[in-house]
C-alpha cells in the first residue's frame, strides 16, 4: 500500500529486553564506585586479623613414614596338609594360607595395647599432653578451655552428664593417635604412608617411627607367643604318638612352627619395614599463610562490597544506614 508502512521490513525482537539488565549492573558497578571505600576497609581489616592469628596461631607440621610388608613374613604360605593335621590336632579350622602380619599393622597401630606401650614413657606423654603438664610442680592438672567451660554449662542446664577431667593416660593417647594419625594406601603401590601432624616437626618423625615398632614389637611378641605354644603342644604330642602316618604329620607341623618362630625372632622387622626414615616438611601443613592470606583478602572485599551495595540501596530507599 502506498504511503503505509511496510510490516515485512521492520525489525523483529525476541526474548527480554537486555536494558534492563545492563541498567542495572550499571547501577551496582556506580554504587561500588561511589563507596569504594567499603571493599577497601574490607581488605584492610581482613589482612589485620588474619595477621594477628598467624603471629597467635601454632603452625603444625607433618611427618610421614613410608612402610611396606617385612619380606621375612609377607605373604608367607603354609603347606596344606601341615596345617590341615595342626588343625585337626588343635581342634581349630583348617586354612592353607596366612593372613599376612602387615594387614594386623595397619589396624595394629590404634590398638589399645599399642598406646599402653608407649603411654609408658613420661618423656612422651609430656610432649603429646604440654597444655596438662606442670613442669614446675611435676603433676598434671586440668587445663582451662573455654569451648569446654561453654559445653560444660551447657551440659549441665540440660541435665546432661559431664565427662570428668581424668590425667592423660594411656586410654587418652589411644584417642589421639586414633584422631591424628592417618594412614594412605594405595592399591598401585605396596607402601603405606602413615602421617601425623605436630607443632614439632622432630617429634613428629620421632612418634611415628616409635609408634611403628611398637606396633610390630606386638605382632612379633603375639606370633612368637602362639607359636611358641604351639611347638610345646606339638613336641608333647609327638613323645606320645607311635603311628607313623600322624608322626609325619606332626613333624611336618612343627617344622612350620619353629619356622614361624625364627621369622618372629629379634632383630629384623616382623610386620612392616619402613622405607627410609621417616621425615617432616619445612613448611607447615597448617594453616598455609599464603592460602589464608589470599582468602582472607578475597572474603574482607567480597564483604565490603556487599556492605556498598547495601548502603547504596538504603540510601537510594531514603532509609537510614
Amino acid at each position: 500500500m502506498a504511503g503505509g508502512v511496510n510490516e515485512a521490513s521492520a525489525p523483529v525482537m525476541f526474548g527480554p529486553d537486555p536494558a534492563p539488565a545492563a541498567s542495572w549492573l550499571h547501577g551496582q558497578l556506580a554504587a561500588l564506585r561511589r563507596h569504594w571505600w567499603l571493599p577497601l576497609a574490607g581488605l584492610v581489616a581482613a589482612l589485620l586479623l588474619t595477621t594477628v592469628y598467624l603471629h597467635r596461631t601454632t603452625y603444625f607440621y607433618s611427618a610421614e613414614l613410608k612402610v611396606y610388608a617385612a619380606p621375612a613374613s609377607a605373604g608367607v604360605v603354609r603347606p596344606a596338609s601341615a596345617l590341615s593335621s595342626l588343625a585337626a590336632l588343635t581342634g581349630g579350622g583348617s586354612s592353607s594360607e596366612q593372613v599376612p602380619p602387615f594387614r594386623y599393622y595397619l589396624d595394629g597401630l590404634y590398638a589399645p595395647e599399642v598406646a599402653a606401650r608407649l603411654a609408658r614413657d613420661p618423656a612422651l606423654m609430656h610432649v603429646i599432653f604440654a597444655g596438662e603438664w606442670d613442669a614446675r610442680h611435676h603433676a598434671w592438672h586440668q587445663p582451662f578451655s573455654l569451648t569446654g567451660a561453654v559445653r560444660g554449662a551447657l551440659f549441665g542446664l540440660f541435665g546432661l552428664p559431664v565427662p570428668a577431667w581424668q590425667p592423660p593416660d594411656a586410654a587418652r593417647l589411644q584417642d589421639f593417635i586414633t584422631g591424628t594419625v592417618t594412614v594412605r594406601q594405595s592399591v598401585k603401590s605396596p607402601l603405606a604412608t602413615l602421617a601425623f601432624d605436630f607443632p614439632d616437626p622432630d617429634f613428629a618423625a620421632q612418634f611415628l617411627t616409635r609408634l611403628s615398632d611398637a606396633t610390630d614389637t606386638w605382632l612379633r611378641e603375639q606370633q612368637s607367643a602362639r607359636t611358641n605354644g604351639n611347638i610345646a603342644y606339638l613336641a608333647d604330642r609327638l613323645d606320645h604318638t607311635s603311628d607313623m602316618a600322624v608322626r609325619a604329620d606332626l613333624v611336618t607341623a612343627l617344622a612350620e612352627q619353629e619356622r614361624q618362630a625364627m621369622l618372629a625372632h629379634d632383630g629384623v622387622p616382623y610386620a612392616a619395614e619402613a622405607f627410609g626414615a621417616a621425615s617432616a616438611g619445612f613448611d607447615p601443613a597448617r594453616p598455609r599463610p599464603l592460602a589464608l592470606l589470599i582468602g582472607a583478602a578475597l572474603a574482607g572485599m567480597l564483604a565490603g562490597a556487599a556492605l556498598a551495595l547495601l548502603r547504596a540501596r538504603r540510601v537510594a530507599a531514603r532509609a537510614p544506614f
